[in-house]
């Protein structure tokens, strides 16, 4: 799901508002069978907070590496939250 450029929304409204088409290519599920799995306590959203981060840490780092930083003082979507520019910087 990080083919999409929305990267100030939250993971979760990517995949139910933003590119539902887009999720159905990748996973071959459908908004409904995501739902379906989230009402069932599959994802944990503390754990996928934190893995959301961690990828958009990383992917930050070799960005600014090569020179790009396309997001600079955008809100940061995690999972299912988005946290601010300045909260993403300190932690």
């Amino acid at each position: 799901m990080y083919l999409t450029d929305y990267r100030e929304k939250s993971l979760k409204d990517i995949i139910t508002q933003l590119e539902p088409g887009l999720f159905k290519k990748v996973t071959g599920l459908s908004i409904k069978d995501f739902e379906l799995l989230v009402s069932l306590d599959v994802f944990n959203s503390a754990l996928m907070n934190d893995a959301v981060y961690k990828f958009k840490r990383y992917e930050d780092a070799s960005l600014e590496y090569v020179g790009i930083n396309k997001h600079a003082g955008e809100d940061v979507g995690l999972y299912d939250t988005t946290i601010s520019a300045e909260e993403y910087k300190k932690i």
